[in-house]
């Protein structure tokens, strides 16, 4: 009894409007909605992707012209072919290109600097300082083998894979490095 008078409650909560909503609007989204879904029923991603923004045209709204970074997006109509010659679109930034190796102008692949300053975080993790003020930290712990660099010591700090960073010392093996300061 309890549970039908919460539910009786919750009926009585619902907002008038949403009661008193034309029934044209409730059948026009209706109809969008089976639209919707007979698109996205459709295998090719470019015929499918021109069902929808040919219905949204129809519709009144504004399909997107581009992709946030990409170089050109597909531009075709219903039926129409499209451009795909070269890298466009979502994930091109994956694609492996001669370009994509290079380094920007203005950025080093490699630093080799002075140790101003050494000091330990917890075992086998150190903070290492430079004489320019760069703070790098080790992001992996080193074996008690390991000999941390010294003060007035060179250390050199590559790029490495996925935008991180290997400090080397000594002849010793790499250290994964991420900076601080």
């Amino acid at each position: 009894m309890t549970a039908f008078r919460a539910l009786t409650l919750a009926a009585a909560s619902i907002p008038l409007t949403l009661l008193a909503a034309p029934a044209a609007a409730q059948v026009s989204d209706e109809i969008v909605l089976n639209i919707l879904r007979n698109c996205a029923q459709i295998d090719d991603p470019t015929a499918r992707l021109a069902c929808y923004d040919n219905n949204i045209r129809s519709a009144g709204g504004q399909p997107r012209n581009s992709v946030p970074g990409s170089m050109a997006a597909p531009t075709g109509g219903a039926g129409a072919p499209l451009n795909t010659q070269g890298p466009s679109g979502f994930g091109r930034e994956d694609i492996r290109t001669p370009e994509r190796f290079e380094t920007p102008a203005g950025q080093l692949d490699e630093l080799t600097a002075r140790v101003s300053a050494v000091s330990q975080q917890q075992r086998g993790i150190y903070l290492i300082t430079l004489e320019d003020g760069a703070q790098w930290i080790f992001t992996e712990g080193v074996p008690f083998s390991y000999r941390p660099p010294r003060v007035g010591d060179r250390v050199e700090i590559d790029r490495a894979s996925l935008g991180s960073f290997l400090l080397t010392y000594d002849s010793q093996a790499s250290v994964r490095v991420r900076r601080v300061r």
